[in-house]
Order: C-alpha cells, then structure tokens, then sequence
C-alpha cells in the first residue's frame, strides 16, 4: 500500500486502535501502513482540548509531556481522570477533513518567483495583443516555466494583466434543422458523404482536402476560396470574383497552373466540399482543360457542416483577420498568400503544436511551398488581426 493516501476508514481504524490500547505496529497492520506513516499521521492531525479541572480548583496546571511519544494522545491513558494538564486526542474525521482542506489548497496560488511571473506575464500579453492563443504563445516559448492550465488559471484570478475578456473562444451555432427535404441535384450522384467513406476505406493513405468559401461584407464582388488538407491542417486560399462555379473553376485553374499536374494531384487529389452552388460543376474541377483527371469531389450531406470540422476550425482564426461583415474588396492575392503563411505558421494542439509549414516540408518537400509562395514565419511575429493584411 505504499505510495497510496490514508482514507477515512484508515483515519477512523487508528483512532478506534489509539482508543483500545493497541500498539503502533498492531495499528499500522491493520491499515496496512507502516508504523512510521502511523505515527506522522497521528502527531500531524493531534488536538489540543484545554483541561479546566486546574482552574476550577484554583490550583496550578501541571505539564504532561507524554504526548512527545507513543501513542501521543490522552485516549487510553490511566491517569486522564484526575490528570490536571490539557489533554491530547485524535480524531479520525477531523484529521480527514484538515487533510482534504490541506490537498485541495496546496495546490492553488501560483507557484512562481515574482521575477518569473513578471516574464510571464509579458510574453502572454504581448502574444494576446497580436491575436494568438495561448496554446501558441506556450508552444512558441519553450522557455516558460509553466503551462498552458496554469496560465488560463492566473488570468482567471487577475494575476496576470491580461484578460479574459481579451482572449479567443470558439463559440458554436444551433444546429439548423431541416424542415422540408430537397430534391438532390443530378451532380451529388456518387458523390455522397458515404460515398466519400466507401472511397477512403478503398484509397487509405490519401489526403483529404475540405473545400470551402467565406464571404466578407453584403454586396461585395470579392470571395475567398479556402481549401485545407485536413491530415496536415494545411490552410491555402485564392481570391475570386463572386461565389460561382466558373470563378471556383478559375481558382483551380489558378493553383493547377502554380503546382502542375503531379503537385496537385498529390495536394488536392481528394476534395469533401459542402452543396453551395458554387460547387455545381464539380466536373469542371475534377479534370483539366486537356481531360487529365486530377481530383475526385464529394459532398456532405446537407446542414451538415461539422462533416467538413477542420475548415470550419481554421476558418475561426481566419476571422479573427478578417471579420464577418467587414468587406473583401480590398485583399489582394498577395495580402492572402501573407495570411496564408501565418496560418501555417502558426501552432495548434491538432498537430501536436507542429505547424502546418513543417509538417509539409517534412512529407512533401519545400519545392510545393515554395510553388505555392507559402513561407515559414517567425512565431513571435505573427498577429493574427485585422492589421495582418492592411
């Protein structure tokens, strides 16, 4: 039993044993404990009652120092009744509540020299002020002497200048739910999402990429197509004129153009998108102007976008840079392609705190990257605010 905490009925064991006469060992086989646990136990949690008799016969107290050794307590003692100093006890369910008051705020407060926590505090706030997490910032900044709980637990007590309200949650919508049913388009025909699992299960090893678009301010004439791979959460995206099927094959056209045939087919052989109309030529981006097959197009099933999680994921960062309601018009594919760099440059608990550069230069090689004009960016320098592309 070594290692393990006492329990109340090991607690209850020893007071009941103390009050019996029984020896240290006899205790401590009982609960099966050593003697010395025994004797830290009873000497750790031992009360002092004060002993009036003295006083009430207005005589002086006498000194009893038979609690400096076993069994340290007054209990089974055989002069108690006419003794005249305080007497000592234990008791099974004080001792226990004192220990659970004592494991439960030991481990609270914050564990760090005043030098220590003043670093800490810098480096959180300066990474907040520049939109980044805080699995980011630890991630980043080995060098932290604490982790990731911890500093979401100082900044919900006020110990650090940052503050909550400051930070980034994920929130989630309602679910919709669908009231009358849709009749399927000629073009979701074997491209269904158990269509999508049947292909996967025959084609193991292939990457998945999710296909998607975001649109900034009503009426703007400027939309952004994002593609991630889902395996590597490898974010890229092109600017595109309107939500259509031809600006959608443009854009494929554009990337088929920067990576050539066998770059893409090995990115963006596999394509789960959802069932916009934008999406309705799905042929168009399956084969090449020549007729080479490059890509194979799914669809998920309708209001079902948590099918599609991982672009849904980034697409939470990629807010933070470019809020919902604030117009596209302005960006440029240059000002995307910088977003794009930080992103995956960027660190996430999905990929173990990798980023999404490194793991594709590990798997496919910084040729791709660099076709792409995807760069590695320094941790510390990337904000993910509105600023990013300004």
């Amino acid at each position: 039993m070594k290692g393990l905490h006492l329990t109340l009925d090991d607690r209850l064991t020893i007071q009941e044993g103390l009050k019996q006469g029984l020896t240290l060992n006899e205790i401590a086989q009982l609960i099966h404990k050593s003697p010395r646990t025994v004797a830290y136990e009873i000497k750790q949690h031992m009360r002092v009652r004060k002993n009036g008799r003295a006083d009430f016969m207005m005589i002086e107290k006498t000194l009893c120092f038979n609690y400096l050794k076993y069994p340290f307590v007054c209990d089974n003692c055989p002069m108690k009744k006419g003794c005249l100093s305080d007497y000592h006890e234990y008791s099974g369910r004080s001792a226990d509540l004192a220990y659970r008051y004592t494991l439960k705020h030991a481990r609270t407060g914050i564990n760090l020299t005043s030098n220590e926590l003043a670093i800490v505090d810098e480096v959180i706030a300066k990474g907040v002020k520049l939109g980044q997490s805080i699995e980011h910032i630890v991630a980043t900044h080995k060098e932290l002497p604490v982790g990731v709980r911890s500093i979401y637990r100082y900044i919900e007590s006020g110990s650090l200048k940052t503050k909550q309200y400051q930070m980034r949650y994920m929130s989630l919508k309602k679910r919709k739910v669908q009231t009358t049913p849709k009749k399927e388009a000629q073009y979701y025909a074997n491209r269904s999402f158990m269509d999508y699992l049947a292909y996967i299960s025959k084609n193991p090893g292939k990457y998945t990429t999710q296909l998607d678009t975001v649109h900034g301010k009503r009426g703007d004439t400027k939309v952004m197509m994002t593609l991630v791979i889902i395996e590597l959460h490898f974010f890229y995206a092109v600017i595109i004129d309107r939500a259509t099927a031809e600006s959608i094959t443009d854009a494929f056209e554009y990337i088929y153009g920067l990576l050539g045939h066998e770059d893409f087919k090995r990115l963006f052989g596999l394509i789960l998108t959802d069932r916009g109309l934008e999406f309705s030529r799905p042929d168009l981006i399956e084969y090449s102007t020549l007729g080479e097959v490059r890509s194979k197009v799914f669809f998920c099933d309708p209001l079902a976008s948590y099918q599609k999680g991982a672009i849904e994921s980034i697409h939470r960062l990629l807010r933070y840079v470019f809020p919902k309601g604030k117009s596209l018009d302005f960006v440029t594919q240059d000002k995307v392609e910088h977003f794009i760099s930080a992103i995956n440059s960027y660190k996430i608990r999905s990929n173990q705190y990798q980023t999404a550069y490194e793991l594709m230069t590990t798997i496919f090689g910084k040729t791709i990257l660099d076709k792409l004009n995807v760069r590695a960016i320094d941790p510390d320098a990337i904000h993910l605010t509105p600023l990013l592309v300004k």
